[in-house]
């Protein structure tokens, strides 16, 4: 398990180990020699995907520290867990991305990197959290930025909260048309049905969907087939 995190110390890398306790607990070490001081702690997760990797993750943090005086620390997150859940839909549900939130906290981090985090509530609630634009990760890749702005790949925006992104990302990228496709969400159960291609012609194209991964997964079948087809005549 120790694959889900990096460590680096002053840009010098260590090699963690972990596993499972036969209780189920999980455990982590890091098996070079740390040094007695160093300015700046990197950890990046690989993974944070359940509370058994957020404590592989505060036990790396608790591991270093008690041997090493670390002046700066900084987390980076692919995508940060439980931010879908960013305030209470309905009576007797929870907030879930404040509860992580206050766990995360609690390890001190001087500043938490996060790649296009889900929701905006994620600034308010992580401490220290910085966060990255989805045109900047995306710009990072030469083809994909080539292929959009040639027309050979066609940006989709899934929902409506996806529009806020995929304007900055249209533009960084100069693509000339985007796709827009529309779902219902039952607020009880999370359920998403209805899905619809509201405007854009898609039909034959390559296609790249604009969303977090935490949003992407569990309709994306469905979303493959409404991008299949054209949008219906207004």
């Amino acid at each position: 398990m120790s694959e889900k995190f990096t460590l680096e110390l002053d840009d010098e890398a260590f090699t963690l180990a972990s596993g499972v306790f036969p209780d189920g607990a999980v455990w982590l070490k890091v098996t070079d020699p740390l040094p007695p001081s160093a300015r700046l702690m990197r950890i990046r997760a690989v993974a944070l995907r359940d509370m058994n990797d957020f404590m592989l993750l505060a036990q790396l943090v608790e591991a270093v520290r008690h041997v090493t005086d670390v002046t700066f620390s900084h987390l980076e997150l692919p995508w940060l867990p439980w931010a879908r859940q960013d305030r209470h839909m309905v009576p007797g549900d929870s907030f879930a991305l404040k509860v992580f939130a206050r766990q995360l906290n609690t390890l001190g981090f001087d500043k938490v990197v996060v790649l296009d985090p889900h929701s905006d509530a994620a600034a308010a609630a992580v401490n220290n959290m910085v966060a990255v634009a989805q045109q900047h990760c995306l710009l990072q890749s030469a083809g994909l930025r080539q292929a959009i702005a040639a027309g050979e790949l066609m940006l989709v925006a899934p929902d409506a909260g996806a529009l806020k992104k995929i304007h900055p990302v249209a533009k960084a990228c100069g693509a000339g048309e985007f796709a827009i496709l529309g779902k219902e969400r039952d607020l009880a159960s999370g359920a998403l049905t209805g899905f619809s291609l509201l405007t854009g012609d898609v039909a034959g194209k390559r296609c790249l969907l604009l969303t977090t991964s935490a949003t992407l997964a569990a309709p994306l079948s469905a979303r493959r087939r409404c991008c299949a087809r054209r949008a219906p005549a207004a």
